[in-house]
């Protein structure tokens, strides 16, 4: 489980291992993804992604868990 905090315009990546499963959960503020975009109570499942850079277009707060 990752945990980040972004201001607006800020980027993040991530690059899971192959056939992982990552789940996107914005606490606060709102996002955009390589996979898709999302708002507070919007979470994500993504899967098959190589690389995944979110951007907040606000100030955000994010959690992503990566699992099998």
């Amino acid at each position: 489980m990752l945990a980040t905090t972004l201001k607006a315009g800020e980027s993040a990546e991530y690059t899971p291992g192959k056939t992982r499963n990552l789940y996107l959960v914005p606490a606060a503020g709102a996002s955009r993804s390589t996979a898709c975009g999302s708002t507070p109570a919007t979470a994500v499942a993504i899967r098959n992604e190589a690389r995944l850079k979110i951007t907040a277009l606000e100030d955000s707060e994010l959690v992503l868990v990566d699992a099998a």
